[in-house]
């Protein structure tokens, strides 16, 4: 299912590249990933290797506690045995200071610290013996029913997660973006390279050049299937991601032969349900309330498959294995735009490890990976690239790595146990080569945390603090769940582990919060449902039946967001105001009364005339406000509109010369 997943979406982000630039519609697209896809299966048929899907070494879930555990251990006491003390002490230090939020110098001076002293640790103990098989031999198979246990484990999590996945609503802004492209493909049958929030291609679009695939083929699905791309999107790739997304974290936890895997999955997704607040970069926060958006697919299953196919082809390099990295970086592409400076960090940090022994190899394994993502960097930098992302003045914090180090390990229990998880990362994962890689991977993200390093990536190369996702290279989670795995195994009875595990969830439920607690605008609704909420879904479905296409509305952002990713056919004012920045200097958008018309929604000075003027000079036909601000409702009666909808929410307005 995995390596099916990432085969379709490398070649179809292949293809759409291919209809972008020849300028083909979605027929043709779609025509062209079925021929691809039967020449695959045509080819893998006929073709005698061995580096298909399956081979990532024993079909087991991994070492026993007592032989596996001991192999690592007994390397790291007889060579590193400073360097584990160093690295052990810098991890604690710099896990306290993050926890009880001290000066930022101990933070990211104890981080590259504990990093650097964990990867010499983990090269020592690497030395003449770096392959997946070495582990693998130092393993017992498990018995009948301990094999049966991990595979129930799995299952349950994978399938009760997927449940609970349709029924959790939280409303995103950045599908303004993401599910309005789709909606424009599925709507027009084209790929459109201009803008399609403010106008029908009037405008250059916001996110420039359209890279990534993955909205264009949500989109390209809801035209063939002739729905709405919200439909697709919420009520269909999100339980699927779900489960991908569970079946990828436990595929990394046997690859790197961690002991007792139920053991470490179960508390690698227990630390993610318990990591969410209304901090936008949590691991948590990240995970399932969000496994529709193709970039948190990305941290979810993409990242974790990338280490893992640079596993295999570490342990034994063939031309066959170096396809998959190469597939697996194309598909990270088409996920996301974020693969362009992720990507070839992982890419060189899994092939690292044949450097001493292959050079040329890890050279090929490194570009095979890490090729299309710098090809489509360039190519973006050629362009002109931009994001809407606002980093201006108003946003100047999010360059201090103080704000967004926290944004990422929170405070308290939770970031004592993930700081020091990643940092020990490099000590504790029993595969040799897997070691090398995670501690190379948490020194790229402590060089974030230096201050001023994120300012200077901005303005050397437009990369600013967009650098903190290089914190999903680091597998936080799966970490949590290493170290969990540790532990017990130095537990003497199965009466200790209960205790501890027990301990360890009381924990989390104590100090952790849930990814569903009020401030991340989390709720429970009956499945199937798309993922905005019903206020502005009945709102949103009233205005666009009283409107023409091409009409432009006025609306509170939640509102604005659903009519957007609802239908291409009416068009919003502003329903984020920086996604406005970009057009400022273009007369025919008429920047300025936008702005009013944003002060005026969103508690800014405002004067009725002025924004009479503006409503008049952009055109708007219809404008909403919330049901108890009457103030603003009686400003828009006044510049002549009449009112057609009212809700407990919302109280809608039509240009009177809509009526008779």
């Amino acid at each position: 299912m995995l390596d099916g997943a990432v085969i379709v979406l490398a070649s179809w982000t292949i293809v759409y590249h291919v209809c972008l630039v020849l300028g083909l519609a979605v027929a043709w697209a779609v025509g062209g990933e079925l021929a691809v896809l039967v020449a695959l299966v045509l080819a893998w048929r006929a073709s005698p290797t061995t580096d298909g899907p399956t081979t990532d070494g024993p079909t087991t879930d991994g070492p026993t506690s007592d032989d596996a555990a001991a192999v690592p251990d007994r390397d790291l006491a007889r060579t590193t045995q400073p360097w584990v003390f160093v690295t052990v002490a810098a991890a604690v230090c710099t896990a306290v200071a993050m926890a009880a939020s001290l000066l930022w110098t101990a933070v990211w001076v104890g981080w590259l610290t504990a990093a650097g002293a964990g990867i010499v640790a983990a090269l020592r103990s690497s030395h003449g013996a770096a392959t997946v098989a070495d582990d693998a031999r130092a393993a017992r198979s498990p018995s009948n029913g301990r094999a049966r246990w991990a595979l129930a484990t799995v299952g349950i999590w994978a399938v009760g997660l997927t449940v609970m996945s349709t029924f959790t609503l939280r409303p995103n802004p950045d599908d303004l973006y993401y599910v309005n492209l789709s909606q424009w493909v599925a709507e027009h049958g084209t790929f459109p390279t201009r803008d399609t929030i403010f106008s029908d291609l009037a405008f250059p679009m916001s996110n420039w050049p359209p890279v990534a695939s993955y909205d264009p083929m949500v989109g390209a699905i809801a035209h063939v299937a002739g729905v709405a791309a919200g439909s697709i999107v919420y009520m269909v790739v999100t339980p699927i991601a779900t489960l991908l997304a569970v079946l990828a974290l436990w595929r990394l936890l046997r690859a790197w032969r961690v002991p007792n895997v139920p053991v470490a999955l179960s508390a690698a997704l227990i630390f993610l349900l318990f990591d969410g607040t209304s901090a936008y970069a949590p691991p948590g926060n990240l995970f399932l309330t969000r496994l529709w958006q193709g970039k948190v697919i990305l941290l979810c299953v993409l990242v974790p498959l990338l280490l893992v196919y640079a596993l295999r082809y570490v342990d034994r390099p063939s031309r066959g294995r170096a396809g998959w990295l190469f597939a697996g970086g194309v598909a990270a592409v088409g996920l996301s735009t974020t693969a362009m400076f992720l990507v070839p960090p992982i890419a060189a940090a899994g092939a690292a490890p044949l450097l001493r022994r292959a050079p040329r190899r890890a050279a090929l394994g490194f570009a095979a990976m890490a090729a299309y993502p710098l090809g489509t960097g360039v190519i973006t930098k050629a362009m002109g690239g931009r994001t809407a992302d606002d980093f201006g003045l108003r946003r100047l914090y999010r360059f201090d790595p103080a704000w967004f180090g926290h944004q990422i390990f929170l405070t308290g229990l939770v970031a004592l146990v993930a700081v020091g998880a990643v940092l020990a990362g490099a000590l504790l994962v029993p595969n040799r080569a897997a070691r090398i890689t995670t501690g190379l991977l948490a020194i790229v993200l402590g060089l974030t945390f230096i201050p001023g390093l994120t300012q200077l990536s901005y303005d050397t190369i437009g990369l600013g603090p967009t650098l903190w996702r290089l914190s999903w290279a680091a597998s936080i989670a799966a970490l949590v769940g290493v170290l969990a795995s540790w532990v017990a195994g130095r537990l003497r009875s199965k009466a200790q582990a209960m205790v501890a595990a027990a301990a360890s969830v009381g924990l989390l439920i104590a100090f952790g919060p849930p990814i569903w607690v009020s401030d991340t605008n989390t709720a429970w609704h009956m499945p199937f449902h798309w993922q905005r909420n019903a206020a502005s879904r009945l709102a949103a479905a009233e205005v666009i039946q009283h409107s023409r296409p091409g009409d432009i509305v006025l609306a509170p952002d939640d509102l604005a967001i659903t009519l957007d990713v609802t239908t291409t056919q009416v068009k919003t004012v502003a329903p984020r105001d920086y996604f406005m920045d970009y057009l400022r200097d273009d007369p025919a958008f008429r920047y300025p009364q936008r702005i009013t018309l944003v002060d005026f929604l969103n508690d800014g000075p405002w004067n009725r005339q002025v924004v009479s003027r503006a409503l008049s000079e952009v055109g708007v036909a219809t404008v909403c406000v919330y049901s108890e601000d009457v103030r603003r409702f009686r400003a828009v009666i006044a510049a002549g509109y009449a009112p057609f909808l009212s809700t407990s929410t919302f109280r809608c307005l039509a240009a009177a010369s809509r009526f008779p």
